[in-house]
């Protein structure tokens, strides 16, 4: 058996629990400070800090003087905003240091996922941390489960405090009392008291003149460059105005005398992350909480107007999409299976296999919304190329079917005659309505019941009359719409000669309303008949237009991807 012998060899240095490096070397330390508000209390407290830690360092032998690291103003719970934590983790990885002592685990960190992340990574480059109020050292991974659950009550306060700033701030709203940020808002400041909004003169005028220009029928871009050209600074003391800040400045109640509190809300008082407070919390409105810079009958008209542009523009259906029109079948193709439009996506991004595709925007919410398959968005577009040339380029007897089809169902009658008498008989109304105030008001030769049937009865006709006159608007628009459309075909295929080699816009959208993705091998190209549909109507409707009898339909087959579209044209 054989006679096993161990020797020991002992290290040349010792490890010194209190310090933790080798003898006869001088440790690299540094302090870290931060207190989380800007009161004078606390100031005097940080200032305190940081000289005593400046001192005790800067007074023991055996350590070097790395400097104070100090953060003041910003809260615990995170330390993406604390820029000298941040600056002194970096010299921390650089093995600039051997040693930080701070205050304690709260001063350090509020959050005990990062107080135990920044502690382990600090093992790892021989960095120990000290926190003097526990009297505890970061070196030995036993202080792991105390670390955790003093960072735990830590982060416990931290939350509680959270809370009860919350509960203090929502009973000042139910008070009425206002909490404004005015340092990037233009027309007001604060009095020094009370905090109150009190205006500013010279900029409420700005406000005043954004106001008047809109309700005159200015937009926003025009405005933009009007205040730009007279010099005018926004709230920040720029010189350049965007449209987004003069919609801010439409939309701010606050111009009117009134105030909504809490129209953001934290949703984490870690990240300190804040969003729209969309029915997620109560919110506050205060009426005649301040002196109004704009009087509220501007105010309500600026917001009608707002949200009928918003109609004309973007329409009832509120399909953001159709004004994204960067390519040419951007928000033009319609899903056959849920009704929203085509989406375009890379696939694989950078790679080699990297292709672009048409996908239904349902299916890219998820597949609970829409199950429909992505098309390759180049076999669309070489089908599309195709079904032009083959239909409208080369097939002379392919428009006269379509004029066909449409005038069978356009009527063009001369409208504004009937228009023109209906708006003669509206002046009578008005001169009789007049007539009417008139010998009431001056003379009182009327009784009261016979004004108001009368009144009643002039009102009720002018009312009658517009409602004619709006319909019978839109019906001359239709019709204009669709000769014009006719006279559009015409004009682009006698001004070519040449096959179609791209998809032109223009073109494109001349011809065709919609397209109609029925699978990723089958598109249904919609020409527009007499009828104007809106973007909601023609999806409720998108089955019917398929079923149409197609006017001509054939199949393209693309060497590239080794794929086959078939297609339809229909007349709707």
């Amino acid at each position: 058996m054989l006679n096993k012998q161990v020797r020991i060899i002992q290290p040349r240095t010792t490890f010194d629990p209190a310090g933790g490096i080798a003898p006869y070397q001088k440790k690299r330390v540094c302090a870290y400070v931060r207190v989380s508000t800007d009161n004078i209390e606390q100031k005097s407290s940080y200032d305190a800090q940081v000289d005593e830690y400046t001192n005790r360092i800067n007074d023991n032998p055996e350590w070097d003087f790395m400097g104070i690291f100090a953060d003041e103003g910003f809260s615990g719970t995170s330390t993406k905003n604390r820029k000298q934590f941040n600056l002194m983790m970096e010299k921390a990885r650089k093995k600039e240091l051997d040693l930080i002592i701070t205050k304690s685990i709260s001063r350090f960190a509020r959050n005990t996922v990062d107080c135990l992340n920044y502690i382990r990574e600090m093992r790892t480059v021989n960095v120990e941390i000290y926190f003097e109020k526990e009297n505890i050292y970061s070196s030995d991974p036993k202080v792991d489960f105390l670390l955790t659950i003093m960072s735990s009550i830590a982060q416990e306060e931290a939350r509680n405090v959270s809370e009860n700033v919350k509960w203090n701030v929502q009973k000042r709203f139910r008070e009425g009392v206002p909490i404004v940020n005015t340092k990037r808002f233009l027309g007001y400041t604060k009095d020094k008291k009370g905090g109150n909004l009190v205006i500013v003169p010279e900029e409420a005028e700005i406000i005043k003149m954004i106001f008047q220009l809109y309700v005159n029928g200015m937009g926003v871009l025009e405005i933009a460059h009007l205040l730009e050209s007279k010099g005018f600074k926004t709230a920040t003391g720029a010189t350049k105005w965007y449209t987004s800040s003069i919609t801010i400045i439409l939309q701010n109640e606050k111009y009117c005398g009134d105030l909504l509190q809490q129209k953001t809300i934290t949703v984490d008082y870690l990240t300190h992350k804040r969003i729209k407070n969309r029915n997620l919390e109560p919110q506050f409105h205060i009426e005649n909480s301040h002196e109004a810079i704009v009087d509220r009958e501007t105010f309500y008209l600026a917001q009608r107007i707002r949200d009928d542009r918003a109609k004309a523009v973007i329409g009832e259906d509120k399909n953001l999409a159709k004004y994204t029109n960067r390519y040419p079948f951007s928000a033009f193709i319609i899903c056959s299976e849920c009704g929203r439009t085509l989406k375009r996506r890379y696939w694989n991004y950078g790679k080699e296999a990297q292709r672009v595709m048409q996908q239904c925007g349902g299916y890219i919410d998820g597949k609970a919304h829409c199950k429909a398959k992505a098309t390759y968005h180049e076999v669309i577009e070489r089908a599309t190329i195709d079904m032009l040339n083959r239909v409208f380029m080369k097939n002379i007897d392919i428009i006269p079917i379509i004029k066909r089809v449409i005038y069978s169902t356009v009527k063009a009658p001369d409208v504004q005659p009937q228009i023109k008498a209906l708006e003669i008989e509206n002046e009578k109304h008005e001169i009789a309505l007049s007539n009417l105030v008139d010998m009431k008001i001056k003379y009182q030769t009327i009784s009261e019941e016979l004004f108001n049937s009368k009144y009643m009865e002039n009102t009720l006709a002018i009312k009658d009359n517009n409602e004619k006159i709006s319909k019978l608007e839109d019906e001359f628009i239709k019709h204009h719409n669709t000769l014009e459309r006719l006279k559009t075909i015409d004009d682009v295929l006698q001004a070519r000669t040449e096959p179609l080699t791209e998809v032109d816009e223009t073109i494109l959208k001349s011809f065709i309303y919609k397209m109609i993705s029925v699978k990723p091998d089958e598109i249904v190209f919609c020409i527009a008949g007499s009828t104007q549909y809106s973007d909601k109507e023609f999806s409720e409707r998108r089955h019917e237009f398929e079923a149409k009898k197609p006017i001509f339909e054939s199949v393209y087959f693309d060497e590239k991807y080794q794929k086959e579209m078939k297609y339809r044209v229909v007349v709707i």
